[in-house]
């Protein structure tokens, strides 16, 4: 019974951990974040050229 509360709350913490650096660093986590998304603008093409 001790192992499983262990394990629960284990799971919690590092899903805490985990939206936390969603949140912060969404780079770090696959995210597609501002800076990103910047990048991406800048590096399209201009349609009028």
């Amino acid at each position: 019974m001790d192992v499983m509360w262990i394990l629960v709350f284990f799971f919690a913490f590092i899903t805490m951990a985990f939206v936390a650096f969603a949140c912060f660093f969404p780079e770090w986590v696959g995210i597609t974040g501002k800076k990103a998304r910047e990048i991406q603008e800048h590096q399209k093409e201009d349609p009028k050229a």
